[in-house]
């Protein structure tokens, strides 16, 4: 399928993004937007240009509320899986926030984020890191470096061999009595696979099987792909696991404030948008109070992972 045509017109105080009948007006720059639709292509490159906007707020507004009422002051950030830069930018606006280190592993994304700190004057943000995601299994910062680490949309897309190691790195990282927000991570355990496939069951089937699933059932948009694409690094549809959010220790030394902080089940509830989801809040409402009465956090019940842990601080041992 060729990508659709498109026009940008530079108005000196915005630019005009014009792709098939329908424009789009933004304040990047012609160079940021220029190397968007070469990463992504026209039509997708659209949503990312109010991103910051729409995601920023929704994802993040409540970890700055939460600490807010905690009364966190100047906390150091790592954003893991920077993308465009619209959570980097969010980030960079919070007057809470002393310093960011943001960091990929794609290669585009990283150049873009660049460009951007540079061009928005972006001065909380200090590094701008490229990796592989081997990598990633060591990260280049010292134990308790940062005292908030961001992961939104990153864990389902960690290949499945270094998944634990990288993960266990966002903990390292993490100074004791700081806080990890890990967001927008669609649910393995929910039947409904929606982040990638959109088909269910789909996350749990041998790779060889899914792949056919899809093709059958969603020819328009994978009969085209080679098997090597679909189950290539980072195509997210095996989806992640509450246990993949953890460290290796489990819940040893964190504290869950998921629902504490309005993320979980508070957080679908009160952003539930879709006619289907809204006319489902009542069964969701069940399940996750069947959860809960269980012992279990009411997260394993919703298609997406919001989750907010905070490490605790290490005890002294006993004299």
């Amino acid at each position: 399928m060729s990508s659709p045509s498109y026009e940008l017109w530079n108005l000196g105080d915005r630019r005009v993004l014009r792709v098939g009948d329908r424009e789009y007006v933004t304040l990047y720059s012609e160079r940021v937007i220029r190397m968007l639709i070469e990463r992504k292509g026209p039509a997708r490159t659209p949503p990312y240009l109010t991103y910051k906007e729409t995601r920023g707020p929704h994802f993040l507004g409540p970890l700055f509320r939460h600490l807010r009422a905690r009364g966190s002051r100047d906390p150091s950030v790592l954003e893991v899986g920077c993308s465009f830069g619209h959570m980097t930018e969010y980030l960079a606006e919070q007057p809470e926030v002393a310093s960011i280190v943001t960091m990929d592993t794609d290669p585009a994304f990283v150049a873009i984020v660049r460009a951007k700190v540079a061009e928005l004057n972006l001065q909380k943000v200090w590094e701008v890191a490229l990796f592989g995601n081997d990598e990633t299994r060591r990260l280049p910062w010292a134990d308790g470096a940062f005292d908030l680490v961001v992961a939104v949309g990153v864990v389902e897309h960690l290949p499945l061999r270094n998944r634990r190691a990288q993960v266990d790195e966002y903990y390292r990282v993490l100074a004791p009595g700081g806080s990890i927000a890990i967001l927008d991570t669609p649910n393995r355990w929910f039947p409904l696979e929606t982040h990638s496939v959109g088909l269910p069951l789909v996350q749990w089937l041998p790779a060889g099987l899914a792949y056919r699933y899809a093709r059958v059932c969603r020819r328009a948009k994978f009969a085209g792909v080679p098997y090597a694409e679909f189950v290539a690094d980072g195509t997210g549809w095996r989806n992640a696991t509450l246990a993949d959010c953890l460290p290796a220790s489990g819940w040893a030394g964190i504290e869950d404030v998921t629902e504490a902080a309005g993320y979980g089940w508070h957080f679908f509830r009160d952003t539930a948008r879709s006619r289907t989801r809204r006319a489902l809040l009542p069964v969701f409402a069940v399940l996750t109070a069947t959860a809960r009465a269980v012992g279990l956090p009411p997260s394993v019940c919703l298609p997406y992972l919001n989750l907010l842990f905070r490490k605790l601080p290490a005890t002294a041992p006993d004299a």
